[in-house]
């Protein structure tokens, strides 16, 4: 079969790219060697700020984000981006209040620090029900949207047909379970190459090869994402001609909508930074005001990742030490919202100019009444659905098949006669795949592979996060603590190794078997919404205990999973959306709110009820890590390095500085520059001020 998309040098830069990361898990296989559990896991804790910093960025640069951010332009504008620029405060707290203390703190998982604080045998039992949840659901969560970003990449360029040849792909695809296909056998290849290519370099060289791979993935798909928007703008004529274009498609009267009536996001609506919550008006975020307000002032705060757990805390452990982990902190904070949010942002305007809505749902409308009808089939539109690998037709790659009931305002009356409503097939567009038909259109061979080879990049940094994070639980807290307390360096490493193989297996069965990824995220939001306060109140108050975590995290658990529950079996009242009245919770973000709300007052009782951790366990405690907050006598001399007050000094600046400097480059790519300078300036001057203050501690300088 002729190949018609990717060219041979394309198929070259990505074997290059897997090929290098394959090398540095050779390179450094025999340093991951060294120190067991520890060395594997914390890259023996030698890592610089910019490593790190980079790394933690890497990670939350998926395949799948560039795709969900061009779907949100098109869905709620450039406005939509609030989904995660609200994150920008639980960012900055992490960087100013518990960065320094995670790497202090000297634990390989956040979950040890569990026993660290409490200890006894209830501390014991939450550091492996934690380890369990976190290995298994979480990872498996997180990676099945990965999963599926990266299925629609290699939709429209991975034809391994013809790459292996009709004879070796057959008789893999029929031998090939269907349950765990990733959509298509092409897709589900492709994944798995990526996924062992991953596996390998992390079993190899752990989290040094992780992290070391994650810079030149970031570098690679930051410098390829910017590519591609400095190319569509430039195929447009520029921004200014971007903008014309945008007013010209979707004018302000609102006069653009689709077959069926819907109207288009205005221009205006499409570029404007700040959300509309009116009733019914298009490019509403979709969520009543009060969720939003909700969004930026309770959210950040009650999400179990507020102190840094997770992957974040994992990547501070390596810092060479406290100040390295701090600056890394903000480095990340900085480079996660104000890098890159814009390339990201202005190719999904792009898209809407390049890719016009009317003209994918005429194309979406006609490829439906192609497949019921043959005489509307022209002969391009039968070459696209016999092989997409070899389609002319633009639109075509924004559209996919949904197979279920027909919308009768999407085909004509005799296509509609034609086939049984409960079965027919229609065209729908989906303009999460715009990215990809982009890259498709503007990119020529070569720069093509390169651009692909960027995303895998992403996809291999965030999978290579998960396997080594997952398997630092199974290695460090299960088998080490509880099974082989007494095993040598050698064999622990060995078996760290074959935990990342475990938790990749695991991963993969279980993301291809999730069919509602957004159900899967609402319930992991309400059950880490639990522990928000806890995770709190362990770094800034003595009297907090092992009973504050345990309280919260089952009360989030078990109000989230009857949540989940009531919707999935349709056990709610008619207009009321989880187990709280509607009048409550008109929204997933109410939901989660009340969950934290419940779950924070159960911790609080429970603290106050059960006994203090013995003052010998906070003593040791605070000695290592040096908390901020409320200690009493515990502390015994010993004082935080910085101030809770001056920290919330810094905390205000961080926040100030980023959503300037954020704001401020949008400005500037509205063709607005007054604003954006004056706000860029805003950005410099409180960033200066707080990395001066901050990095105080490092130089030995007093507060003043």
């Amino acid at each position: 079969m002729e190949q018609t998309v990717l060219a041979p040098v394309d198929w070259w830069v990505i074997a290059a790219m897997l090929g290098a990361s394959l090398l540095v898990g050779f390179l450094v296989k025999d340093q991951a060697s060294e120190g067991g559990v520890e060395g594997f896991f914390t890259a023996g804790r030698k890592m610089k700020w910019w490593l790190l910093g980079t790394s933690i960025v890497a990670t939350t640069f998926a395949s799948d984000t560039p795709l969900a951010i061009t779907g949100w332009i098109a869905r709620y504008g450039i406005a939509g981006n609030w989904f995660w620029w609200g994150g920008v405060l639980g960012s900055v707290a992490m960087t100013v209040f518990f960065a320094r203390k995670w790497r202090t703190s000297g634990v390989v998982t956040d979950v040890e620090i569990t026993e660290l604080r409490y200890g006894g045998p209830a501390a014991a039992t939450l550091r492996s029900v934690k380890a369990f949840i976190n290995a298994t659901l979480v990872n498996c969560v997180i990676l099945g949207w990965v999963f599926a970003g990266m299925s629609k990449i290699s939709e429209s360029f991975m034809d391994w047909q013809w790459l292996l040849g009709s004879g070796l792909y057959g008789a893999m695809e029929a031998a090939y379970p269907e349950a765990l296909l990733f959509g298509s056998f092409d897709n589900t290849l492709t994944i798995a190459v990526l996924v062992v290519v991953t596996l390998a370099y992390s079993a190899l060289g752990g989290m040094r090869a992780v992290i070391i791979t994650d810079l030149v993935q970031f570098a690679l798909a930051m410098c390829m994402s910017v590519l591609l928007t400095v190319l569509a703008v430039s195929h447009l004529g520029g921004l200014e001609a971007m903008w014309d274009g945008l007013a010209a498609i979707y004018p302000s009267d609102g006069s653009a909508t689709s077959l069926d009536g819907t109207p288009y996001l205005t221009h205006e609506r499409v570029a404007a930074f700040v959300p509309d919550f009116g009733d019914g008006v298009v490019g509403s975020l979709g969520i009543p005001f009060s969720a939003f307000v909700l969004t930026l002032g309770v959210m950040w705060w009650t999400s179990g990742t507020v102190d840094g757990s997770g992957f974040t805390a994992q990547r501070l452990y390596t810092a060479r030490d406290g100040g390295e982990a701090e600056k890394g902190a903000l480095w990340y904070s900085f480079a996660n919202f104000m890098l890159r949010s814009w390339p990201w942002a202005i190719a999904g305007v792009a898209a809407l100019v390049i890719f016009p809505r009317p003209d994918v749902d005429l194309a979406a409308r006609q490829f439906t009444e192609c497949l019921h009808q043959e005489q509307a089939c022209t002969l391009e539109m039968r070459e696209c659905l016999e092989n997409r690998y070899a389609c002319s037709v633009p639109e075509y790659a924004l559209l996919y098949r949904d197979e279920g009931q027909l919308s009768r305002d999407g085909l004509s009356a005799a296509a509609v006669a034609a086939e049984d409503e409960a079965t027919v097939v229609v065209f729908r567009e989906d303009r999460e795949r715009s990215y990809p038909a982009m890259i498709r259109e503007l990119l020529p061979a070569g720069l093509m592979g390169l651009m692909l080879a960027s995303l895998m990049a992403a996809f291999m940094s965030t999978v290579s996060t998960h396997i080594n994070w997952g398997a630092s639980y199974l290695a460090n807290d299960f088998y080490y603590r509880f099974i082989n307390p007494r095993a040598s360096e050698q064999h622990l490493t060995t078996v760290s190794r074959l935990a990342t193989l475990v938790i990749a297996l695991m991963a993969i069965v279980v993301a291809s078997t999730v069919d509602n990824i957004g159900s899967m995220w609402e319930l992991y939001g309400g059950m880490m919404a639990g522990l928000g306060l806890p995770h709190l109140m362990r770094w800034l108050w003595w009297r907090a205990n092992a009973w504050t975590e345990i309280s919260g995290m089952l009360t989030g658990f078990v109000l989230a999973l009857a949540n989940y529950i009531a919707g999935q079996n349709a056990l709610l009242p008619d207009g009321q959306i989880s187990i709280f009245p509607a009048f409550m919770a008109s929204h997933a973000v109410h939901v989660i709110c009340w969950i934290s709300l419940v779950s924070a007052l159960a911790s609080v009782v429970a603290t106050l009820v059960t006994a203090p951790v013995e003052a010998a366990q906070l003593r040791r405690f605070v000695a290592r890590t040096r908390p901020m907050g409320f200690w009493r006598e515990y502390a015994e001399g010993y004082a935080p390095e910085r101030s809770f007050r001056e920290s919330l000094w810094y905390f205000a600046l961080g926040g100030s500085s980023i959503y300037a400097g954020m704001f401020g480059v949008g400005y500037l790519l509205r063709l607005q520059y007054a604003q954006g300078i004056g706000l860029l300036l805003l950005c410099s001057v409180a960033l200066a001020w707080m990395v001066r203050g901050m990095g105080r501690i490092d130089r030995g300088v007093a507060a003043p």
